[in-house]
């Protein structure tokens, strides 16, 4: 037998091995898109497990690596042909970069909406480029100025840097809209996943500062929006999915990025008592401060199975005495996980622009979103609540021809903007 027969019969186990995994990661009936998932899910196993080969290889933490492993596949920013009528191009609002998308069409017939957008990735990961066919329509189709943020990413960017730049970039952009063609009173500040949830604090730190002029709208795509409940129903009907794998994003990633994001680096302690839930005690959870996290305002239907109320999700019964570590860790931690720049859930919701809120029904930020909507509608806020039962965490991003939803969202999207804005 010689080599290339070997290599054939080694190449085809392999494929053979990969198609089996992927056949067998388990996705719910009604699903409709359960290869494409699937693979997703393969990805994210993947990318998880070569950060983590790679640590051992080169000592780095797992956030670095895992950005460096993921951003080798995506777009290298690039400045627009010129032929095109979308202008993409690097500038700065008050020393914070910026990837700013101008209509070419719409630069002298006067004033303007504009888009600000703040990129997801579980803080660690992700830049302005990767949404570039997002944003492009966005300027494009409407007419929007376009400007998506660069923050720094963690271990480096602990927080409250990335919601410090943010603001930073937004308050400036807001006092001098004038010099780009802006009308003051249409701008609208945006975020997906992780990205949501800096827009969201951001917002409401404009809408409480008087000498800043406010945002017309707010638009959450799929956003994360408090970390005191890893026990939602969405985060139960992942865990009831796959378990404790990593994969797409669950209680296990989520965590590992929360703790880089809030001590830039891997705390086995706290990553441990967060992914578990027993990072907040039950008596806390039983609390009036927090009411918002009710499972009573979720919808029935959203529940799995096998779904329990936070507070009997123990394994033992440790949980209320002095000498447990989560009693130590919410003493240490609450002031972080209550602070609306992390938790905007949490905060004052009284006086918010129009908000727009994206959830998937294959997503454990899902709640989140209701949740948040909830709270808005109580608050006075208008809310428009956009939930696709067939879609997962991150879809808006794929193209058409691969799954049909993320064309509904993207159409659903425009027609807020060209209605509300």
């Amino acid at each position: 037998m010689n080599v290339w027969m070997l290599f054939i019969i080694a190449v085809a186990a392999a494929g053979g091995v990969i198609i089996k995994y992927i056949w067998d990661i388990p996705t719910e009936d009604t699903f409709p898109h359960k290869i494409l998932y699937r693979c997703v899910y393969l990805y994210g196993v993947i990318s998880y497990t070569a950060a983590r080969f790679m640590g051992y290889v080169n000592g780095r933490c797992f956030a670095s690596n895992y950005y460096t492993f993921l951003m080798s596949f995506a777009p290298n920013p690039r400045e627009s042909p010129a032929g095109s009528d979308v202008a993409i191009d690097a500038t700065e609002f008050d020393g914070v970069k910026v990837r700013q998308y101008r209509n070419r069409r719409f630069m002298d017939q006067g004033l303007r909406p504009a888009f600000l957008f703040i990129h997801g990735g579980g803080y660690v990961v992700g830049s302005p480029a990767i949404y570039d066919g997002l944003l492009t329509k966005i300027c494009r189709e409407l007419g929007f100025y376009v400007a998506a943020i660069h923050y720094p990413l963690a271990p480096e960017g602990k927080f409250p840097k990335a919601f410090d730049e943010c603001l930073k970039a937004c308050s400036w952009f807001l006092r001098n809209a004038s010099e780009f063609s802006v009308d003051l009173d249409r701008v609208v500040i945006s975020g997906d996943s992780a990205g949501g949830q800096i827009a969201a604090s951001v917002v409401q730190a404009l809408c409480s500062t008087p000498s800043i002029p406010r945002p017309k709208a707010q638009v959450l795509m799929y956003p994360c929006l408090q970390f005191l409940d890893l026990r939602t129903p969405s985060y139960q009907r992942t865990r009831w999915l796959h378990g404790e794998r990593p994969g797409i994003l669950n209680h296990i990633t989520m965590s590992i990025f929360l703790s880089f994001y809030l001590f830039g680096r891997e705390d086995s302690r706290f990553i441990e008592a967060v992914s578990a839930n027993m990072h907040v005690p039950d008596e806390v959870r039983r609390s009036e401060q927090l009411k918002r996290l009710d499972h009573d305002l979720i919808p029935r239907e959203f529940r799995c199975p096998t779904y329990r109320p936070p507070n009997i999700n123990r394994n033992n019964n440790k949980m209320n005495t002095e000498d447990h570590p989560g009693n130590a860790l919410w003493s240490e931690c609450k002031d972080l996980l209550l602070d609306y720049r992390l938790s905007p859930l949490m905060g004052d919701l009284e006086g918010l622009p129009n908000t727009y809120v994206i959830t998937c029904g294959v997503d454990i930020l899902r709640d989140d979103g209701v949740l948040y909507c909830q709270h808005l509608e109580k608050a006075g806020v208008k809310v428009t609540h956009k939930h696709y039962i067939e879609s997962f965490h991150g879809i808006i991003t794929f193209p058409r021809t691969i799954i049909p939803s993320s064309t509904d969202m993207r159409k659903d999207l425009f027609t807020f903007l060209r209605q509300e804005v």
